[in-house]
């Protein structure tokens, strides 16, 4: 494997890692954790309404209800294959999409704090 697609397969991995360490056994009621978690959910939040790009649309503009309503589902069916990339791509993959093409905004690095947070609040949604 070539390191290109060695460094792909780890950035589709760290969500799922990330998410397997959060739900270990040795991480619920773990005051830190909590807390942690706690602050990347409130993070994300803000970053939910932030707009990418002057005059641009926040995430929250398109994504609270009818067909594009964002929910915690919605991002767990992740990785899926996206028709408009043509690829299989993770949910943070997904989000960087959207961020430039529908925001005209700089993308996250993935595995960033900001990302992190940002897919942990929607997460919670409902």
């Amino acid at each position: 494997m070539n390191a290109r697609k060695t460094l792909t397969a780890l950035f589709l991995a760290l969500p799922l890692a990330a998410a397997a360490l959060l739900d270990a056994p040795d991480a619920r009621g773990d005051a830190t954790a909590d807390k942690a978690l706690e602050a990347a959910v409130k993070r994300g939040a803000a970053l939910w309404k932030k707009s990418w790009r002057r005059g641009a649309k926040g995430c929250f503009a398109c994504h609270t209800r009818g067909p594009n309503k964002m929910t915690g589902r919605r991002v767990a069916a992740y990785p899926k294959y996206d028709k408009a990339l043509g690829k299989v791509v993770s949910a943070p993959q997904k989000i960087n999409n959207m961020i430039k093409t529908k925001s005209g905004g700089k993308m996250l690095e993935l595995g960033s704090d900001d990302m992190n947070a940002l897919v942990a609040y929607m997460k919670t949604l409902k």
